[in-house]
């Protein structure tokens, strides 16, 4: 299947991750996108010809994310990856909470084994993508699109380097749903977020967080009716909340139209959902971080219930076998 007139395109989707209380355990595929191309080269090495969001930050050589997943790919694959000429338009901003590098990590990983004349289904392309990533819950997302939770089978075989699976589940998202995603100026790097964390946490807010990700999960997987209550967590909004003048707050806001609202991944960006008047509450959490003295922007945006999608030729497809995928009630 190799050869200099192989070539392959993947569009994965953004991701928002934690859902509040689902801490590193849960996702949401959302409609902004990282479109790739790569294509056979009779030269070695890369050439990444980069569009897009932060396009100033992301370096076009070997260092790139999205070719070392190209690499890691062909090495578990035992191939030899081929030069190739990449190229991505990225519309994900970095470095926000929305997925960025999970969807270049996962884009990387299926670009690396196409060209290698792999097709992996979607459990191998999340082993491999994890293998970067470290958590499970917005590659998983990006791979099978809609809500998912997601679990790494074993910690212990992790160590012993036996294979690790990505248990998943996923259901569809009500296209009735509107992700309201407000992005302050002030930015939260990923270093900072983590190290605002306890090493402990108490029973208590242990046990408040999972009888919020039980409910939730389920209200998702029947298609009842969302709740910010549902959201509310204790295990790392309390901590990372407070680094950017405004998300406190933004947390607190309440509006008939709202079912839900959230840091988005580590932050900085603030995830609201709602059933209506998407753009008045994008327009009023936006003010909250103005009164504040920060800046910010809110982008509307629908879930996503395909997934990551591997365009060979003429032909698209899904990454791979269903897992758990109840209908959404309307």
């Amino acid at each position: 299947m190799a050869g200099l007139e192989r070539s392959s395109s993947v569009i994965v989707p953004a991701t928002t991750a934690n859902l509040g209380c689902a801490f590193d355990c849960a996702g949401i595929a959302l409609s902004l996108y990282l479109r790739a191309s790569a294509k056979v080269s009779e030269s070695a090495g890369f050439a990444v010809a980069y569009q897009g969001e932060s396009s100033e930050q992301i370096p076009t050589d070997a260092s790139n994310l999205m070719v070392r997943a190209m690499q890691g790919a062909a090495a578990r694959s035992k191939a030899n990856l081929p030069g190739a000429q990449i190229e991505v338009q990225n519309d994900i901003p970095l470095g926000i909470g929305l997925g960025s590098s999970a969807a270049a990590i996962v884009a990387g990983t299926v670009l690396g084994a196409e060209l290698c004349g792999v097709e992996l289904d979607a459990a191998e392309t999340l082993r491999l993508a994890l293998e970067i990533e470290g958590h499970p819950d917005n590659i998983a997302a990006a791979v099978h699109g809609g809500m998912v939770v997601a679990a790494i089978s074993s910690q212990q075989a992790a160590k012993a380097s036996e294979p690790v699976e990505v248990l998943v589940a996923r259901v569809d998202v009500s296209p009735k749903l509107d992700f309201i995603v407000v992005i302050p100026e002030t930015p939260l790097p990923t270093e900072k977020a983590r190290a605002a964390l306890p090493a402990e946490y108490s029973r208590a807010d242990v046990v408040a967080n999972l009888q919020r990700t039980a409910l939730l999960t389920a209200c998702f997987f029947s298609g009842r009716r969302l709740s910010p209550e549902l959201f509310r967590d204790r295990l790392h909004q309390p901590y990372r909340s407070p680094l950017v003048p405004g998300i406190a707050q933004a947390l607190e806001f309440r509006h008939p139209g709202m079912v839900g609202i959230f840091l988005s991944g580590a932050g900085s960006a603030v995830m609201a959902i709602a059933e209506h008047s998407a753009a008045r509450i994008g327009e009023a959490l936006v003010a909250e971080f103005q009164r504040h003295g920060v800046a910010a922007k809110a982008l509307l945006l629908k879930a996503d219930n395909q997934g990551a999608q591997v365009i060979t030729g003429q032909v698209a497809r899904s990454l791979g076998p269903a897992v758990a995928t109840p209908t959404p009630r309307a």
